[in-house]
């Protein structure tokens, strides 16, 4: 009787870094979005099927779905890449070069710098969602979306 539980423990142990790892990605950042993106929260599934492109709407016969990422080498893509598409920017980056040479043709979202830059890309774009770095200040033309499990 006491396997069970010791198997029960040690699935606990070794499954809580791989939980802390995606809540300190999600703390690393904030989702960004066009005031005409209706909503108050987003699920992570349909947020990274929004960034790869696999969702061309938003849900609810919203319009367009507009994404807009950071740098390859920004600790925010990162984080995001990670805490949100379950996987490592340069996989990501393998994904896009297989989809533009697919039969759909399918491009990358654009590659902003700066937070300021997605800030400004949201801001412009009925839409748009980006993210941006956690604590920067968000003007009253976007607004962020919880990200939920």
């Amino acid at each position: 009787m006491r396997r069970p539980l010791a198997r029960s423990i040690a699935l606990a142990l070794a499954l809580s870094p791989a939980a802390a790892g995606v809540a300190a990605a999600a703390d690393a950042f904030v989702v960004i979005v066009h005031p005409s993106v209706t909503g108050a929260s987003i699920r992570r599934a349909d947020l990274g099927a929004v960034f790869l492109k696999k969702a061309s709407r938003w849900s609810g016969g919203g319009g367009l779905a507009v994404p807009v990422d950071q740098s390859g080498t920004s600790p925010v893509r990162i984080a995001f890449s990670e805490g949100v598409l379950g996987q490592p920017v340069a996989q990501v980056v393998q994904y896009w070069q297989k989809q533009m040479f697919s039969a759909a043709r399918l491009a990358p979202p654009p590659v902003k710098g700066t937070d300021a830059e997605v800030i400004a890309f949201v801001a412009k774009n009925a839409g748009a969602v980006g993210y941006v770095a956690a604590g920067t200040t968000l003007p009253p033309d976007v607004r962020s979306l919880t990200l939920i499990d």
